[in-house]
């Protein structure tokens, strides 16, 4: 008996049950790579802290604050320059990111070196680098004896002292801005110049919507129902005379109308 037909068609078949195999797993993975692309496009990309947090990734409760998205990339909340200036001045109110009204107090400490006088400028910058408020924080302790070490001009310790500041504004479009305390610096010299930035954020005022319009009769013969006044042409018709007993009131619809009444429906039909 010759077996080598049976042997060429056992190859045969599991050649292409191989074939078969091979290509289900190259459309799986096909499937996989355009679900996986797909899955990535899908999420919107964040490219900030504020982004980050809005899309609901964790936060991590460090100082600042940290933010990880799906695709592994850390965003840290931005606090300005708070933590590099901490040895010189600190800030009680607003804290970074605080959201601010006028009038603004600002309050904090800083060292006896930072003032001129028992006091140094304070400004409020919008997000462009524009100024919209500027105040003058003054020193709320004792200064130092005559004759400690510190600079000249009447303030001359170098230990931390309170201070406070009151600065109006005017809330800007932008809904970000920059709060800076400077160094009093009346040399000019830029080597003495220094200061503190911190990101607020600007509350602005809800606007309230317009306030409606009482309904009233419109129109060259008031058979017009608004809250606003409509030209029409004269021409008159019987119809019109209608709408001088009924009622222009807002519907439910939220749009003035007339209210239809059984009186005033025979009327219109009767006139027409």
């Amino acid at each position: 008996m010759n077996e080598t037909p049976v042997i060429e068609r056992t190859v045969s078949e599991r050649r292409k049950k191989g074939l078969k195999q091979i290509g289900i797993g190259a459309a799986v993975l096909i499937i996989a790579a355009f679900a996986y692309d797909w899955g990535k496009e899908s999420v919107s990309p964040v490219e900030s802290f504020a982004e980050c947090a809005a899309a609901g990734f964790p936060i991590m409760e460090s100082y600042p604050r940290q933010c990880r998205s799906t695709d592994g990339r850390i965003f840290r909340e931005d606090i300005g320059n708070e933590l590099e200036k901490d040895n010189l001045i600190r800030i009680s109110e607003p804290r970074p990111n605080a959201m601010i009204t006028s009038p603004l107090n600002v309050t904090g400490m800083a060292r006896g070196n930072w003032f001129f006088e028992a006091s140094f400028p304070v400004k409020l910058l919008d997000s462009s680098g524009s100024e919209v408020g500027r105040g003058i924080a003054t020193a709320k302790g004792e200064p130092a004896r005559p004759g400690d070490a510190g600079r000249s001009g009447g303030w001359m310790t170098t230990e931390f002292v309170p201070f406070e500041a009151t600065l109006k504004f005017v809330a800007p479009a932008a809904g970000t801005g920059i709060l800076v305390l400077e160094r009093d610096n009346p040399s000019g010299l830029p080597e003495h110049a220094d200061e503190l930035r911190i990101p607020v954020r600007f509350e602005t005022a809800a606007v309230p919507p317009p306030t409606a319009q009482a309904c009233r009769p419109s129109g060259c013969s008031g058979q017009i129902c608004s809250d606003e006044d409509v030209i029409t042409t004269c021409e008159y018709r019987e119809e019109y005379a209608c709408y001088k007993g009924a009622r222009c009131e807002r519907q439910a619809s939220g749009k003035c109308g007339w209210t239809e009444t059984p009186a005033h429906r025979a009327c219109l039909e009767g006139a027409r």
